[in-house]
């Protein structure tokens, strides 16, 4: 069923914009409002904004799973490392998200789509991994006596 609004297309643009990205259920609400934003913005065209979400999206990750709110962004990184969150074959899109958020905060050229499509790609299965994995498995667990 739908929502029942209309939608208009000028000129090849439709607005309200189309949500780009995957659903990711089991998020933490400032996960998850962070993650939406990222997705927005994708949408929306605002490939920039969409990469420095993704890099924000870590620290919210980071602070959920136990880092103190505050610390510098190689810090929380840190933490996700030590703490298990990332694993080693994960380190690659950690580095990709980081470098792509860095690229959009110290560079005035704009991100491309494919490059924002990318990072917003390895954010999501980084979000499945930490959370919607445990999330789904919860579901099938038998709760203790």
């Amino acid at each position: 069923m739908g929502c029942d609004l209309g939608i208009v297309e000028n000129n090849g643009t439709v607005s309200p914009s189309p949500l780009v990205g995957e659903k990711v259920d089991g998020l933490p609400a400032e996960v998850g409002a962070a993650y939406l934003e990222a997705r927005k913005t994708a949408g929306w065209g605002a490939y920039t904004s969409c990469e420095l979400m993704c890099r924000k999206i870590l620290m919210h990750i980071a602070v959920d799973k136990g880092a103190e709110e505050g610390k510098s962004f190689v810090q929380y990184l840190d933490h996700l490392l030590t703490t298990g969150y990332i694993t080693p074959p994960m380190r690659p899109w950690l580095d990709l998200i980081r470098t792509h958020g860095n690229l959009s905060t110290h560079r005035l050229e704009a991100a491309s789509q494919e490059r924002a499509y990318n990072t917003l790609a390895f954010t999501t299965q980084l979000l499945r991994l930490v959370y919607e994995m445990d999330h789904r498995a919860q579901s099938f667990m038998t709760p203790g006596p």
